[in-house]
């Protein structure tokens, strides 16, 4: 849908569902022109040290590099966008910036299912020129459940929002 559309995007991925199963669809990413990332698994993170949260990315990033071929670009997201002064020492020791968002909660309703009738409605109207908009297509507690309503949603928003003078790039673009 995204290569359709002429849109690229920003992956951020959780190290530990990089496997044998996963590891084509990222090699795709990087072969359509995405960026590829970092992203956390859980807020222990803002409590490691500097010097183990840097291990930990350098880690994650060898690992989606020696699994695809590629290395992921210098940008991480932590769980939930939960962090600490300790987080960005280590940030700055392996020259990674942390990424957030535009708006919270674009795609996340804990009250509501998430449809993709309601991701267009709380993103069109919001989205303003900058603006960080997450999808989410995994869910960490459940990896391969099905996120079709993400899919969907951003299949009808890129044209929207394209109309409205919006253009699409990745975060390492910047």
């Amino acid at each position: 849908m995204l290569a359709r559309e002429g849109a690229r995007a920003t992956f951020f991925l959780i190290d530990r569902h990089i496997t044998d199963q996963t590891a084509p669809l990222v090699a795709r990413m990087f072969a359509d022109g995405h960026a590829v990332a970092l992203h956390s698994h859980t807020r222990q993170y803002m409590l490691m040290t500097p010097e183990t949260l840097a291990r930990t990315l350098t880690a994650a990033a060898d690992h989606i590099e020696r699994e695809t071929g590629q290395c992921p670009c210098r940008a991480f997201r932590p769980h939930a966008g939960w962090r600490s002064g300790s987080m960005y020492e280590g940030l700055q020791k392996i020259d990674y910036r942390l990424v957030g968002w535009g708006w919270m909660l674009w795609d996340w309703n804990w009250f509501r299912p998430r449809t993709a009738d309601a991701i267009v409605a709380r993103v069109r109207d919001r989205a303003r020129a900058g603006d960080i908009v997450v999808m989410h297509d995994g869910d960490e507690s459940a990896p391969f459940a099905d996120q079709r309503q993400t899919v969907e949603a951003t299949a009808r928003l890129i044209p929207e929002l394209r109309a409205k003078g919006f253009a699409f790039g990745t975060i390492c673009d910047r």
